[in-house]
């Protein structure tokens, strides 16, 4: 027997003033927390067959990128933790898109400046998909159940189709014309309006994709090799090439997979394992949270202004080092060592001032932000006030009944990737090269400012905000207590944080701790972001006493999480309120 929890965001406000006395509801077997209801029965799917945490997480993988393009696909790329409970150890697969060969650095640069929508819209957005190779290496070394039927979800979803959401609806709103730049895309995700335009198909409206149901039958069949060097492979090449773009053959033939030893840091006597570069994410959660332990030894309290403040001030710092250091390992030496040290982290926490807020431009001079060519490194074509849901990448989070774990970070960058759509594959790609610095020290879609060491290269990793991590029991460091991730660009780590220190600190439950209001900083711009339901007014008035700028936001991110009682083993799965995801659980 199984049951869920489906979470619809129309009602959030209420079930988060009002949390529902079931919202908490205990598995004894395995849990999944995914953002679309059908991954995660596509995933329970797979417990249930007896398969293990990575057969579940990588049925949702490939079932999340049919049935929500706006996030995810096998256009894509990502990152996992893979956590093995009879042997303890956990192994990082790192399958992040790369730069195609003939990319160069100032390829989005013209006189200068950066030209809005080349590195997030069309076939020049486009960098090496690394999901299918992910996913499909996952499964071969890790899994359990046979390809053909971890990947029968997806191919069904695709081949029977699946009904507009109002979140489809708002991500399709917002990438409405681009996606009119592509017929295919146009063709599969719009329908005209009584206009006869392609415009946001109504709630409820089938989406089928055919085509994609076909490529993945082939990868059912045959593995991954059809798509990095067969027809699959020279129909995405042929797309690209036609438009402009810069994906070869020879690009996807050489594509590989990376590992990494996990980045590995402590909060509060718990272990923590998270994503190390060319993941930012993962070094933002293991300094900010060795810093507030530092700041405040007995714990953070809840929604305290000045925990909040300090909080704020040690998130600053940390992402001033994501512009001075950090890039695609194999190409920029980061001084990892040194800025994961327990001096380093104990120095940070030291350089904030408990009573006023630090100006983030007096944290980096400007020799330090060299290569750009603005003065103000906010004054550009980046929106504040709609970046923290442009970016749509997703998170999938299992534990299965063994207590195997996966935590997995999945994404094609902006909503619908490039809104580009392999012809006759069904693929649709991502618009992943806009994660680089096109300009060093200018920010990108989501405001966020990197350097020197994520500038465009050959065959280089875009820096990532991805934080899959997993947080292990106080009395057992080699037993997966919390998995946890979210999407969001920039706020991506920060809200993994937060997660963590909601049940750490507070002893919240996971449902309550994923669907609590947030906030952020990032150095620049020089803000504070606030949900709508992340601060009561006094809060906010004293936090701008002591010079924080708000900026109020709608909410971000999409945390899916799943918790093991240490003491009883039972599990507890929460998929963020304010999306469309699902929590499920064997009993």
């Amino acid at each position: 027997m199984r049951t869920h929890q489906n979470w619809w965001g129309v009602a959030v406000a209420a079930l988060v003033v009002a949390w529902p006395a079931w919202a908490a509801r205990p598995y004894r077997g395995g849990a999944v927390a995914t953002a679309h209801p059908e991954a995660s029965e596509a995933a329970l799917r797979m417990l249930d067959k007896g398969g293990n945490a990575v057969d579940a997480a990588v049925a949702a993988a490939f079932t999340l990128g049919v049935v929500a393009p706006y996030h995810s696909g096998i256009g894509g790329g990502g990152f996992a933790l893979v956590h093995e409970a009879k042997t303890g150890g956990t192994r990082v697969l790192d399958f992040r898109e790369v730069a195609p060969a003939a990319a160069t650095r100032d390829m989005y640069v013209k006189d200068g400046k950066v030209v809005p929508g080349l590195s997030t819209d069309g076939v020049t957005s486009v960098a090496v998909p690394g999901a299918v190779a992910g996913y499909l290496e996952l499964l071969e070394k890790h899994g359990k159940l046979p390809r053909a039927v971890v990947l029968q979800p997806a191919i069904d979803a695709a081949r029977n189709g699946f009904w507009v959401s109002p979140k489809y609806q708002a991500m399709a709103a917002m990438r409405r014309d681009c996606l009119r730049q592509d017929p295919e895309a146009t063709r599969l995700f719009l329908t005209k309006n009584d206009k006869g335009e392609p415009d946001v198909p109504p709630i409820g409206h089938l989406v089928r994709q055919p085509e994609l149901a076909r490529t993945l039958q082939t990868l059912a069949k045959n593995g991954p090799k059809p798509f990095y060097s067969g027809p699959l492979a020279q129909a995405m090449v042929d797309t690209v090439k036609a438009g402009g773009g810069l994906l070869s053959l020879e690009d996807l033939k050489a594509y590989k997979t990376r590992t990494h030893e996990p980045l590995e840091g402590s909060y509060r006597g718990h272990r923590i394992l998270t994503m190390p570069p060319p993941s930012a994410g993962g070094l933002a959660v293991v300094q900010v949270l060795g810093a507030l332990e530092r700041l405040r030894p007995k714990g953070m309290s809840y929604r305290d202004p000045e925990d909040l403040h300090l909080y704020a001030e040690a998130v600053r710092r940390v992402y001033v080092d994501r512009v001075k250091y950090l890039g695609d390992p194999a190409f920029v030496k980061i001084p990892m060592e040194r800025l994961t040290s327990s001096g380093y982290i104990a120095d940070l926490a030291g350089s904030i001032d408990p009573k006023k807020a630090t100006p983030s431009a007096s944290l980096l001079a400007p020799r330090e932000n060299a290569g750009s060519t603005l003065k103000n490194p906010t004054d550009t074509w980046y929106d504040p006030a709609s970046a923290p849901e442009k970016k749509n990448t997703t998170h999938i989070s299992v534990i299965d009944k063994d207590g195997n774990a996966v935590a997995l970070t999945t994404t094609v960058n902006y909503g619908f990737g490039s809104c580009v759509v392999a012809k006759g594959t069904g693929v649709l790609l991502n618009d992943e090269m806009d994660d680089f610095a096109a300009l060093p020290g200018v920010p990108n879609a989501y405001g966020l400012v990197t350097g020197e060491a994520n500038s465009i290269a050959p065959g280089k990793v875009p820096l990532s905000s991805m934080s899959p991590t997993l947080v292990f029991a106080k009395d057992d460091p080699k037993k997966v207590m919390l998995v946890v991730g979210s999407p969001g660009g920039s706020t991506i780590p920060t809200t993994v944080i937060q997660v963590i220190s909601h049940i750490v600190d507070q002893g919240m439950d996971v449902t309550r701790a994923v669907g609590m209001g947030r906030v952020h900083h990032q150095y620049l711009p020089d803000e504070l972001w606030v949900d709508r339901w992340g601060l009561e007014p006094a809060t906010q008035a004293a936090l701008e006493a002591k010079g924080h700028k708000l900026r109020k936001q709608e909410a971000w991110g999409d945390a899916e999480a799943v918790y093991s009682d240490p003491k009883t083993n039972l599990r507890y799965a929460a998929s963020d309120p304010r999306n469309e995801g699902t929590a499920l659980g064997q009993d």
